[in-house]
């Protein structure tokens, strides 16, 4: 690939990132969804659900898809076929807002539209993987995921403004109205920026097209089982992202029970969280690019933790908002530096399944455990500051581990 297709490749990827966190933002996991959630009677259990449904779509497509992708010439067409149906799902949601708003109604509408979001999601993780691996240079891999990360959390700040104003001004349903069709309108400039990625005919790479599912299923879980290096990758970063998971999960729950809590108060919380993720993501990309993969993670679970232990003192809404502010700084790091070092982990030809089966292992701790935590806090077994303790616990565990973990550029791929 020439310099000048390059930078036309970092472009299109930078804006599509832009869009896409815009639109996430604007309709979010951590904030607009579990107010509507509780807004509509939804117990912790509920919740918990959220992540449950994301993950379960997320991991179980991720073990099929990656056989049928790995060699293919070209990536693109699959890609912009995954992204259309992890998208779609939302106009069927703002349809059903104009319909009736209800418990009986909304919640199943609602579960039903993430589970198909999140089927697209574990389609598309693979291939979009390795096409952005094979459309962007091996040196900017990090940087370029932290540039996609960084400019639509800086926009999460006005982001959050606009959101508060939303939340403070319009009556449910208006009010998911709004975020919702504003979220469309950045999935489709997102999909968009995607169509315009220029993509090289990539022949001769190695597939599992004739290897049989026994073999390939096989040979996906010897992966991690396997080789002992990447499987230590795996197990601490499940120990330093499942605490990021729980703290989305629960928090803005938490935050909502102060009294006298004032309305558009998700707004603030988004501005802190999104705020932070742009300097995580920042920080991350750069050290992970200039001072091995592995560098970031001995930084950013020691935020997370912090943030957990943080929170587990008191909901008031300052409390929380620096809570959701630690843990955006540490989500942003994250969320860059975990594909590079699995890519690095893997040869050219099989980082689809390697891609696979990281993301499936993590997938299954983090679709789990809110779900059990929801239904432990509802039991009274288990209150929110001893859910967050145990988040600030795993965070720890899995900062230990990557102090005492080579960085991949080191491994055999």
């Amino acid at each position: 690939m020439d310099r000048a297709a390059s930078r036309w490749n970092i472009a299109c990827h930078f804006l599509d990132g832009t869009f896409f966190f815009a639109a996430l933002t604007t309709f979010s996991v951590e904030m607009v969804i579990p107010e509507m959630i509780t807004e509509l009677g939804g117990s912790a259990f509920l919740l918990g659900l959220v992540p449950l449904i994301l993950q379960v779509g997320l991991l179980l497509p991720q073990a099929f898809y990656a056989k049928s992708v790995e060699g293919l010439a070209y990536k693109k067409p699959r890609v912009l076929l995954c992204a259309l149906l992890q998208r779609v799902g939302w106009i069927v949601f703002l349809a059903s807002l104009f319909v009736g708003w209800a418990p009986a109604f909304t919640l199943p509408v609602f579960f039903v539209v993430l589970m198909a979001n999140s089927v697209g999601s574990g389609l598309i993780v693979p291939v979009w993987t390795d096409w952005y691996a094979k459309t962007v240079p091996e040196g900017m891999w990090a940087r370029v995921l932290g540039m996609r990360r960084t400019v639509p959390a800086l926009l999460g700040i006005p982001l959050g403004r606009v959101i508060g104003l939303v939340m403070e001004r319009y009556p449910a349903p208006a009010r998911y109205k709004l975020l919702a069709a504003s979220a469309i309108a950045f999935y489709a400039l997102s999909l968009l920026c995607v169509a315009l990625v220029r993509e090289e005919r990539h022949d001769g790479l190695p597939n599992q097209r004739g290897t049989t599912w026994r073999d390939y299923l096989r040979g996906l879980t010897a992966i991690v089982f396997r080789r002992r290096d990447f499987r230590l990758f795996v197990l601490g970063s499940l120990l330093v992202t499942l605490p990021i998971t729980i703290m989305a999960t629960f928090l803005t729950r938490w935050g909502l029970t102060y009294p006298g809590i004032e309305a558009g108060i998700t707004g603030t919380f988004t501005m802190f969280y999104f705020g932070l993720i742009a300097p995580g993501a920042f920080v991350g990309g750069i050290l992970s690019d200039r001072g091995g993969t592995i560098a970031p993670f001995r930084l950013f679970p020691l935020c997370v933790a912090a943030g957990a232990a943080l929170a587990a003192f008191s909901p008031s809404p300052v409390v929380v908002s620096v809570a959701w502010g630690l843990v955006g700084f540490g989500f942003g790091a994250r969320m860059v530096v975990m594909l590079p070092a699995v890519l690095r982990y893997a040869g050219p030809h099989r980082r689809p399944s390697y891609t696979a089966a990281s993301f499936i292992t993590l997938g299954v701790a983090n679709g789990l455990v809110p779900p059990l935590l929801g239904v432990a806090k509802d039991a009274g077994v288990l209150s929110f500051p001893g859910v967050f303790m145990l988040a600030a616990a795993l965070g720890i565990a899995g900062w230990l581990i990557f102090l005492r973990m080579p960085s991949p550029e080191k491994a055999d791929g």
